[in-house]
């Protein structure tokens, strides 16, 4: 499967279902189901690449003032959240991290990975068996320095828009104030 067609597929499941990420997983799942094991197997290793695009530091700090504190599950959420929304989206945030704030309408569906095992349920459905999960093959840590985002002052500086979200949502824990309890 080439990067254009498995684009095509998440960027049209996102088209039919809008902002609803719950639906957009669906979407994506029928069309998986319509694809041969094979190109089921390629999409999940395309789909692997590109939440290694995203496994950075940076991102993670977005990710962080975006969602509030995140475990490496949450993170990993998150990266499929936003793999979701598409390569223009990944290629943003990944110039941008500070982008990120452009899918807080969508926040609340971050945490939740609708997209894990889409892959092996399709595979599954089309063969009757599961394919052997070896799971992602990335970076063990996020590439990178993570940042102090208990400097408000080098945050502000670094995430001016995510910290202006912040400021008009104040019950979103902010991790200086967390670092000064």
């Amino acid at each position: 499967m080439e990067q254009a067609v498995f684009w095509h597929l998440v960027e049209e499941a996102r088209a039919e279902a809008g902002s609803d990420t719950e639906l957009v997983a669906q979407a994506l799942l029928r069309r998986l189901r319509a694809l041969t094991p094979n190109e089921i197997e390629q999409f999940e290793e395309l789909w692997f690449q590109a939440q290694d695009e995203l496994y950075r530091w940076p991102v993670r700090d977005a990710a962080t003032l975006l969602l509030g504190p995140i475990d490496d599950d949450d993170f990993l959420a998150a990266q499929n959240w936003i793999v979701s929304h598409g390569r223009r989206t990944i290629r943003r945030v990944q110039d941008d991290p500070d982008s990120l704030v452009e899918l807080a309408p969508d926040r609340h569906n971050a945490r939740i990975d609708w997209f894990c095992g889409l892959p092996l349920e399709a595979y599954i459905a089309v063969t009757g068996a599961p394919f052997a999960i070896d799971g992602p093959s990335g970076p063990d840590t996020p590439l990178g320095t993570p940042a102090d985002l208990t400097d408000e002052s080098r945050t502000r500086q670094r995430f001016p828009r995510l910290t202006a979200y912040l400021d008009d949502n104040p019950w979103i824990e902010r991790p200086w104030e967390r670092a000064a309890i």
